[in-house]
């Protein structure tokens, strides 16, 4: 879990888990170099886009808990964003591959 409340702070109050933070974005740089190096270019720019996408939805939601709901606006705003290129990208490649 991303976030998780300490039971020593108040309830509204949550801290991020840097450890889960740390492997899940090493993952997802290593995913990506080893799209890059195999030369699945379109793949790596999606999972890139995905990475984006959460890193936003994540922060939104922090700023949000820390009562900064007009910045987290825009985060929130720029995952929809980035979630949509993503979708788009993908279901065309979709579509051409199941009619093509």
């Amino acid at each position: 879990m991303l976030l998780s409340v300490s039971a020593s702070s108040s309830a509204s109050e949550s801290n991020l888990n840097w450890t889960a933070i740390t492997a899940l974005y090493a993952g997802l740089v290593f995913g990506i170099g080893v799209m890059l190096l195999a030369g699945q270019y379109r793949n790596a720019a999606w999972l890139g886009l995905l990475g984006c996408a959460g890193g936003c939805t994540a922060y939104g939601r922090v700023l949000t808990q820390q009562g900064r709901a007009r910045a987290a606006k825009w985060w929130n705003r720029a995952s929809g964003v980035l979630y949509a290129v993503f979708f788009l990208w993908a279901g065309t490649v979709f579509l051409r591959a199941l009619l093509g």
